[in-house]
């Protein structure tokens, strides 16, 4: 196959300044109640807080609907990574669409109190808003004259102005099409984790964690992720940060796990995958968001760096749940049987709330250091995204022996700069000529080799204590 650029490769493992690429920016795909903001953009869209993305695509804490199924989960994604971990920037992709996923809602009599009209918040304030006098050919009101439209956290309002025709009313007609975002459905999340291609163009940035926060707990919807995150553009490598369905129909107990993990195919090196829910107060939070703004805080706590497991580092969260809002609670053998025996990330409390758990989705199948542990993963992706983030400027230059040993030289420089930080045990690059024959040069192709070896979590910290006579018998007879 032709690949004209620049290419990375991640072999399995044997047992000028560099800029490097950026590190634990996540992108979320979902729905956002944009029709109480900016309205429908269709592309990623960079977001730097939480005021920026309530101004984007307004909010709300309808998480979910009543029976649990996701509603406008990018607002649980953004309460998550700027209040909760207060991280940034994050990427959004909403998938609703005002024009697409909307609701008639026939013109009926409402009551005005205190000169105002109280909508629920999927109400649209659009030319389908349609306010008259009641009765028998009512007269329609005009906006801006008689009435104003705005919205608040938890409504639509439709406020009577001051000398207009009907300000002194107490009853309305009102008709108005309201949000929908019951009707986007998994095909929707699907196409949208495919336009993370755009993200290089419209955002300037390439995310390196995918989450789709309340979809991800379907298997399809997880293997796209997964596919997605292994190449993107051709060029760079993520993780998809997935869940596990925890209502009945899924993983609802500690037993369950690895079962469905296996069986919907949650195996991937590509994936992080976990499990339960959470809560913080009164919100209910899928762990896949939790877990994007814990390795985005600890990234850039390590200078942009992905050498450092997630594992054992605190959240602020107050509790396990599951999809029914259940609450659980996992005992450090439990915890152990879902990380180290069933390769999921999970949660467990012990003074404090911590994340449990090292391994991507392919353990205890796929047992390589380089691929099995979240942190290894994850270099060796920062490596190579880095690589192609550096050095794509490189092609189509004349292939002479400098342009060779510019690379070399510069990126030999960056490893060792990380093996003297601690973040590698130690890098190299090379070009070995063996692996570059003619017929390759004569195409315009040649390879580098690079071996790079990340700190490796301490999984086990063993303490053996024995009991000594001679200690007690030497203080006996002093």
């Amino acid at each position: 196959m032709l690949n004209h650029g620049i290419n990375t490769y991640k072999d399995d493992s044997g047992y000028v300044t560099v800029k490097s690429a950026a590190c634990g920016i996540p992108i979320f795909f979902g729905a956002w109640p944009c029709h109480t903001a900016k309205g429908f953009m269709g592309k990623p869209q960079l977001v730097n807080g939480f005021a920026e993305a309530k101004e984007l695509g307004g909010y709300s804490d309808e998480w979910r609907t009543e029976n649990g199924d996701p509603k406008w989960t990018l607002c649980q994604a953004m309460y998550s990574h700027f209040r909760l971990f207060g991280v940034s920037p994050a990427i959004f992709y909403n998938v609703f669409d005002p024009a697409k996923h909307k609701t008639d809602v026939p013109a009926a009599d409402v009551n005005v109190v205190d000169h105002t009209v109280v909508l629920p918040p999927e109400a649209f304030d659009n030319d389908k808003l349609v306010v008259k006098t009641t009765g028998e050919g009512g007269a329609a009101l005009a906006k801006g004259t008689d009435y104003d439209v705005f919205y608040t956290a938890t409504d639509c309002r439709i406020e009577l102005i001051k000398g207009g025709s009907e300000y002194n009313a107490t009853t309305l007609n009102i008709a108005y099409e309201k949000a929908n975002p019951e009707a986007i459905t998994a095909e929707d999340i699907e196409a949208a984790v495919e336009k993370v291609e755009m993200c290089r163009s419209t955002v300037g940035i390439v995310p390196d964690l995918l989450c789709a926060p309340g979809w991800s707990s379907n298997p399809v919807v997880a293997a796209v992720m997964d596919a997605k995150a292994e190449n993107i553009e051709g060029l760079y490598k993520a993780k998809a940060v997935v869940d596990l369905d925890t209502s009945a129909e899924g993983a609802n107990t500690v037993e369950k796990v690895k079962a469905y993990k296996d069986e919907n195919g949650y195996t991937s090196e590509n994936m992080i995958v976990c499990w339960p829910m959470v809560k913080k107060g009164g919100y209910l939070f899928d762990l896949s968001t939790i877990v994007c703004g814990l390795i985005a805080s600890l990234d850039s706590d390590n200078g942009n760096c992905p050498f450092e497991s997630p594992s054992n580092k605190s959240i602020d969260i107050s509790g396990a749940v599951l999809k029914d809002g259940t609450e659980i609670s996992l005992s450090y053998p439990q915890a152990d049987t879902i990380s180290y025996a069933d390769g999921v990330v999970t949660v467990i409390h012990h003074d404090e709330w911590t994340l449990w758990g090292n391994y991507t989705g392919c353990w205890p199948e796929l047992q390589d250091v380089a691929k099995h542990f979240i942190c290894t993963n994850r270099t060796q992706d920062w490596i190579c995204n880095t690589f192609v983030n550096l050095y794509r400027k490189y092609t189509d230059r004349p292939l002479t022996r400098i342009l060779i040993d510019a690379i070399v030289n510069h990126f030999n420089i960056w490893l060792n700069g990380l093996t003297a930080e601690g973040k590698l045990c130690g890098g190299e690059i090379q070009y070995i000529g063996d692996n570059n024959p003619d017929r390759d040069l004569l195409k315009g192709k040649f390879r580098l080799d690079t071996k790079a070896a990340s700190p490796v979590p301490a999984e086990q910290i063993n303490m053996h204590i024995e009991y000594s006579v001679d200690m007690l018998t030497e203080a006996l007879s002093a």
